[in-house]
């Protein structure tokens, strides 16, 4: 029985992404060319287009699936660490999304793209994403915040939704930085953005 014109579609595309997906896993982002991306796909280059619009559309989803990973990694790696080192573990989820956004300059500006920065609409597959991703933050500061055992003490000036609005600024500025040389590698940017984590979210 041959499938429906639609059902037809919807497989194509799911082997374009996963072409293209299979091609920045093996070649890195920069390689992966709507030629190439059509010969993994056994697909005509018109196809990829047909499906994503362009180049940028279709390696629009290939970082949105990295910026998913983030959430499923997170809920596999931390159990009870929260307790312990609060600092340690906000730092590895900060540096966790930069190298993501920063794993060449096509994500990074991708990334920009599609939340607004450079611009003007957000994708919305994006949005819910990253508010996923922020919800988490928020989750984690209001347990710090609420846990008297947790050391050092969390500032509760401010509310934890405020606070992860100044560490989403902090990590998008280091992916900046990170690319444009300023910070040339990620240790060095890791401990600057350490000291101004400290200094915006603990007590005094």
């Amino acid at each position: 029985m041959t499938r429906k014109p639609q059902q037809r579609s919807i497989a194509t595309k799911a082997r374009v992404l996963d072409a293209a997906r299979d091609l920045s896993k093996k070649h890195g982002l920069e390689q992966v060319t709507a030629e190439a991306v059509a010969q993994e796909a056994s697909v005509a280059k018109g196809t990829v287009f047909s499906h994503f619009g362009d180049m940028d559309g279709l390696l629009s989803h290939v970082l949105l699936d990295r910026l998913k990973a983030l959430s499923a990694q997170k809920n596999e790696q931390e159990p009870d660490r929260e307790i312990s080192d609060p600092v340690g573990l906000l730092m590895q989820r900060i540096m966790a999304l930069i190298t993501v956004i920063t794993d060449s300059p096509t994500i990074l500006r991708l990334f920009l793209d599609n939340i607004g920065v450079t611009k003007p609409n957000c994708a919305a597959e994006f949005v819910e994403t990253l508010d996923t991703l922020d919800a988490d933050l928020v989750t984690f500061l209001k347990l710090w915040q609420q846990t008297a055992t947790m050391e050092p003490k969390l500032r509760t000036d401010r509310t934890p939704e405020e606070m992860t609005d100044g560490l989403i600024a902090f990590m998008i500025h280091g992916a900046i930085l990170l690319k444009s040389h300023q910070i040339t590698d990620l240790a060095s940017l890791e401990g600057r953005l350490r000291r101004h984590v400290e200094a915006f979210l603990l007590q005094s």
